[in-house]
């Protein structure tokens, strides 16, 4: 393989240049599409479904990907993390423009993406494919809820905090069920991630997972803000 493709030698490094100009990029390029959301809304249909066929086809070169370094593992490699199922979901609430997909990974995608992208589980460095798709994919991850609510004026309710928090806790619940059976640890529901990230500040296992409940609800809410006392469209 070409070095681009896969250089185990080149590795992340968290917050160092690369990242940081990474980050630097994805925040340009969402303040783009709220500046100019309203050029863009005569577009918003093309957007909508590019994003989401982009978004089917960044999970599927990863799985390329696997297969071809010989890294598919069933362990490791199921879209069963929630960045990877918010993806999915994501691409077909933009297809389908499902509002009830809307009103879950609102929450689930950009509380996920946000926290994806400052402190990644990433092992491969720029400007490899691995951590070129990796920071498009929750790149669009963020985009796509926003291009309902920029371009399609969709919009929260209160109730929808209970809905992506009840809908999270089942999607763990299913996948803490797989990890068993397969001694995998998809969403990080059995261990903390060998790297730094965000639980090590959480205290140990499974104690951690309790914290996740208080944080992840204290996300929707500062999520939910923009929308307080907004009427949803119809």
């Amino acid at each position: 393989m070409t070095n681009w493709f896969y250089n185990p030698e080149v590795k992340f490094h968290m917050w160092d240049t690369a990242h940081l100009l990474t980050i630097a990029l994805i925040i340009i390029l969402l303040a783009f599409f709220y500046f100019f959301r309203n050029k863009l809304s005569p577009y918003r249909r093309s957007i909508r479904i590019t994003v989401g066929i982009l978004l089917i086809i960044s999970r599927i070169s990863l799985d390329i990907w696997y297969v071809s370094t010989g890294m598919w593992d069933i362990r490791t490699s199921l879209p069963l993390e929630l960045c990877s199922i918010a993806s999915l979901v994501c691409a077909i609430m933009l297809l389908t423009k499902s509002r009830v997909l809307f009103e879950v990974f609102y929450f689930l995608a950009i509380g996920g993406a946000v926290q994806a992208i400052l402190t990644p589980d990433l092992d491969f460095g720029f400007p490899q494919y691995r951590y070129i798709q990796f920071f498009t994919d929750h790149f669009m991850l963020i985009l796509a809820p926003l291009i309902m609510i920029w371009l399609h004026h969709y919009t929260i309710t209160l109730k929808s905090v209970l809905k992506a928090f009840l809908a999270i806790n089942g999607i763990a619940a299913v996948v803490f069920i797989v990890n068993i059976t397969l001694s995998a640890n998809y969403m990080f529901l059995i261990h903390k991630p060998s790297g730094g990230s965000l639980l090590d500040f959480l205290g140990p296992y499974p104690y951690y997972l309790l914290s996740l409940e208080g944080i992840a609800l204290i996300i929707f809410f500062i999520l939910y803000i923009p929308f307080t006392g907004k009427n949803p469209h119809s």
